[in-house]
């Protein structure tokens, strides 16, 4: 009866959150390409119980509705209107924690939301070691169609072993490898050093492909400092001549800082960018200007964002999309609308 007691307390003292999103797009197309564009609606819910004796339950959802379209098509097929995304138990003591089921993750080279079981070792000190098999993936973002879980390399899926050290100051080294068998293993070390004044990144990666002779790689370097409120960035990213990143992205991608970067991880890809940010008065203002050199052709990108928090839970934020393609049909701008009401 007392544990009945208190699972009931577990489940009424859980957690809820979600959001209301109301977001707009128009892409103005050159060339002979018609504009696309659409307007939308999103709502997402979640739920997680209150810790009984290392366990939780969570679960969330979210359901897209297009209102208009520019030209039919243009938001995509909406075959899933609604998905639940998260659906987990997981348990967790002062050395280890184990989530299994749908669950949202967050690594270099593997990102949305997956079908998976996961496990992080915090035994290590200054050391965090995640081990995972995801075996199905899916897109639940309120700015575009909901893509419905689908199969991580057919029903084969793909491993990860992730290692954080950070026992010096500023530094956070992070080796990685993954397994999609029959596909390749990728492995790479990614290492930040920030400070108050600068940081830096460097990040190299591997593949090797089992289903090619052509083996995928990435570099990316970034330096960054803030002064007050002005922050700046600047960034190269070069990729292998003949494979680019290979199969690295099979299960996600991190990397690429540019919003759309179509070219970033294509084959022998050169990519220099530089950003700038600034805070106001709680209005966020943000840019970046990025130029990709892939064999002998090239594409520039600019973003530019603004977001504002109007209270604690009502945000709205602007962005701004301009691509100078290699062929100038292929040209587009794009801008977004976003006003989202958090709880």
């Amino acid at each position: 009866m007392f544990a009945n007691d208190t699972i009931d307390a577990s489940i009424k003292n859980g957690t809820v959150s979600g959001d209301v999103t109301l977001y707009a797009e128009k892409t103005n197309k050159k060339g002979n390409n018609p504009d696309e564009g659409f307007t939308s609606g999103s709502i997402g819910l979640g739920y997680e119980t209150a810790d009984f004796n290392g366990f939780k339950a969570s679960v969330g959802f979210r359901g897209n509705h297009d209102f208009s379209e520019v030209e039919d098509g243009d938001y995509g097929n909406e075959d899933t209107k609604a998905l639940v995304h998260t659906a987990n138990i997981s348990y967790g003591n002062d050395l280890a924690n184990i989530t299994i089921g749908r669950q949202e993750i967050d690594l270099e080279w593997m990102g949305d939301f997956h079908e998976a079981a996961v496990v992080g070792v915090t035994a290590v000190p200054n050391t965090e070691i995640t081990l995972g098999y995801t075996k199905r993936i899916a897109t639940a973002d309120a700015d575009a169609q909901l893509e419905a879980f689908e199969k991580v390399n057919d029903d084969k899926g793909a491993y990860v072993l992730d290692v954080k050290y950070e026992g010096i100051e500023g530094l956070v080294l992070n080796p990685y490898y993954y397994k999609a068998e029959d596909v390749a293993s990728w492995y790479g070390l990614k290492a930040d050093y920030d400070t108050d004044a600068f940081g830096v990144t460097g990040h190299i990666a591997a593949s090797s492909e089992d289903a090619s002779s052509n083996d995928g790689q990435i570099m990316h370097l970034e330096a960054r400092t803030s002064v007050s409120a002005l922050g700046l960035n600047a960034g190269y990213i070069t990729t292998d001549k003949d494979a680019g990143i290979g199969s690295m992205d099979t299960a996600g991608d991190n990397i690429s800082p540019l919003e759309d970067g179509n070219q970033v991880y294509v084959a022998d890809a050169d990519t220099t960018y530089i950003g700038l940010s600034y805070e106001i008065a709680g209005l966020e203002l943000g840019s970046i200007y990025g130029q990709t050199k892939y064999a002998q052709d090239k594409e520039k990108e600019l973003n530019i964002t603004a977001d504002y928090s109007i209270t604690d839970n009502l945000s709205t934020g602007l962005l701004f999309v301009d691509v100078n393609a290699q062929n100038s049909d292929d040209d587009y701008n794009k801008i977004t609308a976003t006003l989202a009401y958090s709880f």
